[in-house]
């Protein structure tokens, strides 16, 4: 009597062993093409598909070809983009510092009073008497 293991993977493997994206998996699941069952607490769940129907599924059909290559495209882009991201984020604390250097320092109360003081002074007129040049 010998024990059948059934071996079980997720979508994104099923789609590599495949050759499509992970889209076309679960179009192929709702159409019941493949063998899967969903495991876990609602709103943590995971689909694990029979890795025998994904085998026989790979046997009776060619991998797509421009499954692997717009994976890679993707991979690129993606990677592209977190290194715009990056720079963006970088130039922003850039920004940041360069705005702080241009601000002016924030004055005490004290000094800002002082500050009014002097500036009234400054337009007040001086008098000049005759007994003080004398």
């Amino acid at each position: 009597m010998s024990t059948h293991e059934i071996i079980e993977i997720t979508v994104a493997e099923a789609a590599e062993k495949l050759g499509v994206s992970e889209r076309t998996v679960w179009r192929y699941l709702k159409a019941d093409k493949l063998a899967s069952r969903t495991v876990g607490d609602a709103g943590a769940q995971r689909t694990l598909i029979d890795a025998a129907s994904v085998d026989q599924m790979a046997s009776t059909r060619g991998r797509d070809p421009q499954a692997s290559q717009l994976r890679e495209e993707r991979d690129r882009l993606a990677n592209e983009l977190a290194q715009v991201v990056a720079e963006r984020d970088q130039l922003r604390g850039r920004i940041t510092t360069i705005q702080r250097g241009a601000t002016p320092p924030k004055l005490s109360v004290f000094e800002r009073a002082v500050g009014m003081v002097l500036l009234v002074l400054a337009r007040v007129p001086r008098r000049h008497t005759a007994s003080a040049a004398g």
